[in-house]
């Protein structure tokens, strides 16, 4: 679609980030909200199991074999009528609870009674009597159960596996009164339990009191929160990378454009110089004059020369990008393949008044490779440097050894590179633009592109050291070879 191009790629992915973010927001707060309650849910069961389980111990001490007194005192019905019981509290109501246990049975008893005209009041409220027990032993075993019901509850709250911010309230069971106080303000309690008596005395109730259960709830919903948090990212680097791929698609589409382009006019100018030059020897009859002839054929010569080297140049390109290229390695000397590389390139070098200076070792540099292809890699990074250099240039070659590995330096005084384009130089058809945007240097964007892919088969790597009117640093790090 043609409505669909690059430019409204990156608000779309914005977008669809936002909104994924807005759900992930809505799903993780409807997501709180209910482990909220269940946290509070799983507090009230805490609270409520340790109450079920302090009453029964208060009362089966020495009876613990007894499986009657475990039916009846850890039954869900016994715990409910307890704890209907304790929440009537209709005005002018006198409740009565007894319980007495002998060897042969156990007696529980609860009775209620009001007065019919309201006018009227009990003295009394409630009241719970056992039996054969002074006030002082209830008092004490009332205080024993406390102590038992909170280290219960505070034991069964680390299954939260998290430290928790809680106290307890004490109430006086007959009047309601609170006793023990928490040291909380009242807009700092995020839960507070149902009161419940932890013994048959009925002189107290207890109520858990959770300062905050936001650190609670998140902990357990961390899981939530991680996976949540792992999608955006996995979203957004999916969106980046989509975009980048977009953008070295398009980079890559126009360096082709213009590698096509620029190989045309670079093709058609040899061949047009070769179609003059036979044009000439046939119109002016050239056979009789033997220097002119030899001149132009001399020409005609160098620039199919420069023809066949610039297909055989794309042809290897091609031959590496396919993994067709089948390197012959062998033990050689670096610094007589690049005295003959230079020598090679005085041409090139005196038609650009350029200084071409190789600083070798004392030692002999011995690698183990290919080394027509190390000839080529030197040979585009020479030329390279005479291309982009201006006239009276400096190019320094020089080679040197350091933590069992060699390093090649094609140093030169040019323009530079600028740092934005320092890795994308070593891209299959890139070439740098100049300020009008346009290449003012002709070439394939090739040559760069086949020097890394040779050093990496190599087992080497190529670094750039470059900054704006400083020029250029190209470094070919390769393994050096070392006898066993």
């Amino acid at each position: 679609m043609k409505w669909l191009t690059s430019r409204y790629v990156f608000p779309l992915a914005v977008i669809t980030l936002i909104i994924s973010l807005c759900l992930q927001c809505a799903w993780i707060r409807q997501l709180y909200l209910a482990q909220k309650q269940d946290v509070k849910s799983k507090l009230e069961s805490i609270v409520s199991n340790a109450s079920k389980q302090i009453v029964y111990r208060s009362v089966s001490r020495g009876r613990e074999r007894s499986s009657r007194f475990k039916q009846f005192f850890l039954s869900s019905e016994w715990f409910s009528l307890r704890q209907a019981f304790d929440e009537l509290t209709l005005d002018n109501l006198h409740s009565q609870f007894h319980y007495g246990i002998d060897n042969d049975s156990t007696v529980v008893e609860m009775r209620m009674s009001f007065l019919n005209d309201p006018k009227k009041h009990f003295k009394i409220s409630s009241s719970s009597k056992t039996d054969n027990m002074s006030p002082r032993q209830v008092s004490s075993d009332d205080q024993r159960d406390l102590k038992s019901l909170d280290s219960l509850v505070n034991r069964q709250l680390q299954q939260f596996g998290f430290s928790i911010n809680r106290n307890y309230a004490l109430y006086d069971y007959s009047s309601g009164k609170l006793i023990k106080t928490v040291p909380f303000t009242k807009s700092s309690i995020s839960f507070t339990s149902e009161r419940y008596t932890y013994n048959l005395k009925f002189l107290h109730r207890y109520q858990l009191v959770v300062g905050n259960i936001f650190w609670i709830v998140a902990f357990q919903m961390r899981y939530y929160l991680i996976s949540s948090f792992m999608m955006l990212v996995l979203t957004a680097a999916a969106f980046y990378l989509l975009i980048r791929l977009m953008k070295n698609q398009q980079l890559y589409a126009q360096a082709r454009i213009s590698f096509t382009s620029n190989m045309t006019h670079e093709l058609q100018t040899p061949i047009s110089t070769i179609a003059v030059a036979l044009e000439s020897i046939s119109k002016y009859h050239l056979i009789d004059e033997p220097e002119k002839l030899k001149n132009y054929i001399n020409i005609s010569r160098h620039e199919l020369q420069r023809l066949q080297s610039m297909i055989e140049k794309v042809l290897k390109q091609e031959q590496m990008d396919l993994g067709k290229t089948k390197l012959q390695f062998s033990l050689f000397d670096v610094q007589p393949v690049l005295q003959q590389v230079i020598y090679a390139m005085d041409v090139q070098v005196q038609e650009k008044s350029t200084e071409l200076i190789l600083l070798q070792s004392d030692e002999p540099v011995f690698i183990k490779g290919d080394a027509m292809h190390i000839s080529n890699v030197c040979y585009n990074l020479i030329d390279n440097a005479l291309k982009y250099s201006p006239h009276h240039a400096k190019i320094e070659v020089s080679c040197s050894i350091a933590d069992h590995q060699l390093t090649i330096s094609f140093k030169d005084n040019g323009p530079g590179i600028n740092e934005i384009y320092q890795q994308q130089v070593f891209e299959r058809f890139f070439r740098i633009f100049n300020q009008d945007n346009i290449h003012n240097v002709k070439g394939s964007g090739l040559g760069l592109h086949y020097v890394k892919q040779v050093v990496e088969l190599h087992g080497g790597r190529v670094v750039l050291q470059s900054k704006i009117g400083k020029g250029c640093n190209f470094m070919v790090i390769l393994p050096l070879y070392e006898e066993n």
